[in-house]
């Protein structure tokens, strides 16, 4: 993790050094409040058991189902609602961490912990043979290996004597008892809500346990680890650009998910103390599923919110009132059953809510708080709009106080009289099509390198085969002395290579400075552990990302938008976005794919400036674009290719008067005099 530093702040940036320390404060102060209010909360939940009264029984079931819903809700969220992977199989892994949990404890004979960490240990390892076996797909491919799962789980406790299939688990048959004994720590007793009299302080540790999902899943989603799991859900190639090893995290996140499946099992196992099969079947993943959706998946709150609501709706008269109503008034042979009426309302939300109740909420809260913080006074507003337009006026009145980019220094071992990047003989084929052919090019740092030619030269091939996307056929690619051929694009990201795209690649629905922080390293970087914990290190690493977040969207001129949505911004600035996001990795290069595609002709003059004022800071860029009256403003050195091949290089003045290269654009000879 690269430390980020800055320039020291003239008097007029005096304040600016605290501002981290108020960040920190701030991010700390919402953290402790979220915990008080959810410990708060579970406390309220479980006060009607406190004396053990036969009428709470009922009670603590409904909380306790509640929480073994919310806890395997949480993990399937990162899964459906961040990485976009839609997963059918969470019900299986329920009732893997249910039944393996009794089944160490009764027929093992491991003391109850060792027990429930062996459950949760066999649902991670479940989760990551079906992750690797199947996380290269996507879409119904991989949903329907993770319902194959739930459907052979479902299976296997149905029809296996050793899971209870006549008389659920434990039975009296096999076990002289029909349920499982209380877990005991430290001479504590965990009795479940089962027998009146008895208090079920089995629910202490089960609302603990939750609310400590549930802190730990809001750290992950507000992490930068949470940051890579959208960039996935966004765009795997835009998250592999991001530093992030797609693969290797798609599997940890499924991993996670599983655990938490296992864990909403386990906590129905202490709860009821006797399983019955049919409670595992198909339905229950499909309720997991709804929970998410209904709540709003991609939230924070939404499984919580969902798996009470639907827990509640289940065991709840109302929808078995509904059911009477039918058969009363309809026809008492068809009509929707409680899981048919679910089935309803989960196509409901996902037309009526398709961001659940959570999210649904949260957008429309936004933007009566966007509204009512407007500043009425238009005439004030449209001074810092039209600076906003300019993003190279803000970079020159900036750069005084905090705008300069302190170059990291060269890679120990690299050789600095050699180019920072070399491309030697390099080449790629698809099939019998020689996309690029035997290309040479060398980059030295402060250096603005176009790479120009007509459609289908090859261009965006070679862009991509310095960033990883395509595996070259043969030649080398050498960057500040490391042989970067072939690697794959989280590890040239690493490496100080960072890029944009010829369409932006963004996260629409999260703000200007989110998308700003998903380029910082630590996204890529960052273990799960600190994520999930969050130690004081964090606390501040995140104050200085913020705060280097800003100065880059200062730098853009981006500065007055960094809360809006990347979706409300025009194109031309979502351009400017993408740029502050790469510049966030701390890069020594950067790779700029047609960054003028679709810009106006002063939305391309104003990028010009910007681009100018990068290389003046010390980065080297290599520029794909066809514009070449920007080209030949900012261009260093151009380098025209045709059919794969190098066409001509050298001066933009050089390289644009050459014969083949008008040739090539215009598709006839240059005639003398005309342009």
């Amino acid at each position: 993790m690269s430390t980020i530093e800055k320039s020291p702040p003239t008097s007029a940036a005096a304040p600016e050094p605290q501002r981290p320390r108020s960040h920190v404060r701030s991010a700390l102060r919402g953290d402790i409040l979220f915990a008080v209010v959810a410990f708060g909360i579970a406390v309220l939940a479980i006060l009607p058991g406190r004396d053990g009264a036969g009428t709470s029984i009922s009670t603590m079931q409904l909380v306790a189902s509640m929480a073994a819903m919310t806890v395997a809700a949480v993990g399937l969220n990162l899964l459906v609602g961040y990485t976009k992977l839609v997963s059918l199989g969470q019900g299986g892994f329920y009732a893997i961490g249910a039944y393996a949990s009794a089944y160490l404890t009764l027929d093992v004979g491991l003391p109850p912990l060792l027990a429930i960490l062996g459950a949760l240990a066999l649902c991670g390892a479940i989760g990551a043979v079906v992750a690797v076996s199947s996380m290269r797909l996507r879409g119904p491919q991989f949903a329907v290996i993770t319902l194959v799962l739930a459907v052979l789980v479902e299976r296997i406790l149905n029809e296996g004597n050793a899971f209870g299939r006549l008389a659920g688990y434990p039975n009296y048959a096999e076990h002289d008892t029909t349920s499982m004994e209380p877990v005991s720590v430290f001479g504590i007793t965990f009795r479940p809500p089962m027998i009146a009299g008895e208090v079920a302080t089995v629910m202490v540790p089960i609302v603990v346990v939750t609310v400590l999902v549930l802190i730990i899943a809001r750290n992950i989603a507000k992490s930068p680890w949470g940051s890579s799991l959208s960039a996935i859900g966004e765009s795997e190639m835009l998250a592999a650009h991001l530093g992030v090893n797609v693969f290797r995290r798609k599997i940890s996140v499924f991993v996670l998910a599983s655990v938490l499946g296992g864990l909403g099992g386990v906590i129905v196992t202490q709860a009821f103390a006797h399983l019955q099969p049919e409670t595992f079947d198909i339905y229950l993943t499909i309720t997991i599923v709804l929970a998410v959706v209904f709540g709003g998946s991609g939230t924070i709150l939404g499984p919580l919110v969902g798996a009470v609501a639907i827990v509640w709706l289940e065991q709840s008269d109302i929808l078995a009132e509904i059911g009477s109503f039918q058969q009363e008034n309809i026809s008492d042979t068809w009509y929707l059953s409680t899981s048919g009426l679910v089935g309803v309302l989960f196509i409901l939300t996902l037309f009526l809510m398709p961001r659940g109740i959570v999210g649904t909420a949260g957008q429309l809260l936004a933007t009566v708080v966007r509204k009512s913080a407007a500043d009425p006074d238009a005439a004030s507003t449209e001074g810092s709009a039209s600076t906003a337009d300019h993003p190279a006026v803000t970079t020159t009145a900036s750069t005084d106080q905090h705008a300069r980019v302190e170059r990291p220094p060269v890679a120990a071992g690299a050789d600095t009289s050699e180019s920072m990047l070399r491309i030697s003989g390099l080449s790629k084929n698809f099939g019998g099509l020689r996309a690029v052919a035997e290309m040479d090019l060398a980059v030295d740092g402060g250096q603005i390198h176009a790479i120009i030619g007509p459609n289908g030269a090859g261009k965006s091939t070679l862009a991509n085969l310095l960033t990883g996307v395509y595996q070259p056929t043969e030649g080398t690619v050498t960057f500040l002395g490391r042989d970067l051929t072939g690697q794959a694009p989280h590890h040239v990201s690493r490496a100080g290579v960072a890029r944009t795209f010829q369409t932006p690649q963004l996260f629409h629905d999260a703000t200007v400075r989110a998308n700003v922080l998903a380029g910082f390293a630590d996204t890529g970087r960052t273990p799960l552990w600190a994520a999930a914990l969050k130690p004081p290190g964090r606390y501040r690493r995140d104050a200085e990302m913020r705060a280097e977040a800003d100065r880059l969207l200062d730098l853009v001129g981006l500065g007055d938008v960094a809360d809006l949505r990347a979706s409300e911004l025009p194109y031309g600035k979502q351009r400017y976005l993408e740029i502050a996001r790469a510049l966030a990795s701390d890069p020594q290069l950067i790779v700029l794919d047609e960054p003028a595609a679709g810009l106006l002709a002063t939305e391309s003059v104003v990028l010009g400036d910007l681009l100018l004022s990068l290389r003046e800071e010390g980065f080297a860029l290599v520029v794909v674009e066809h514009h070449m009256d920007l080209v030949a403003r900012i261009a260093d050195q151009v380098t025209c290719m045709d059919q794969g091949r190098l066409l001509a290089r050298g001066t933009p003045a050089e390289v644009l008067s050459d014969e083949a290269v008008v040739a090539a654009y215009l598709g006839k000879p240059h005639e003398e005099g005309t342009h």
